[in-house]
């Protein structure tokens, strides 16, 4: 009984060591790529349950406005980050919602994140209607989206009546 102990606390002092030994202050790794992305605001469910559903769409009725769509920055920037877009889907402009003028948003230096803010036009709709919201340019040598793949530069939002 007495030889497992020790075989037991010999070989945990070894895998901790081994665990110690393997994260080194020496070692670099590469840098969390600069990125803006596009998203719904996160549905967070209640209590131990609670689960996160990050999507890059959303819909809402005509008579609510207005359209927003939350473009994020990936890691806290010292600088403002400018985010052009364009606009398309088979909403129309002046029609179903009012294009802003820039179509640009700003992230203040210190904040993760700002709203994309599409006046919709309180009118009746013969079916649903599509407002894309595509990322264009940041500043800053940012690129748009995230991954390879750059998920999450587009995002759609659905009027509904």
């Amino acid at each position: 009984m007495q030889s497992f102990r020790l075989f037991r606390l010999l070989a945990t002092g070894v895998f901790a060591l081994a665990i110690l030994n393997g994260c080194k202050k020496s070692e670099t790794y590469p840098p969390l790529p600069d990125a803006v992305y596009i998203i719904a605001n996160a549905i967070t469910g209640p209590g131990s349950t609670a689960s996160t559903a990050i999507t890059n769409s959303a819909s809402g009725k005509v008579s609510v406005s207005p359209a927003v769509g939350r473009v994020y920055v990936n890691t806290m920037k010292t600088a403002d980050v400018t985010i052009t877009y364009t606009l398309s889907g088979t909403a129309v402009a002046g029609v179903n919602y009012t294009a802003p003028n820039p179509m640009s948003i700003t992230i203040p230096a210190g904040q993760w994140w700002a709203d994309i803010k599409i006046p919709v036009i309180n009118a009746a709709l013969a079916s649903n209607k599509t407002i894309v919201i595509t990322l264009a340019t940041a500043t800053n040598n940012i690129q748009l989206g995230l991954g390879a793949d750059r998920t999450y530069k587009t995002f759609t939002y659905t009027l509904t009546n």
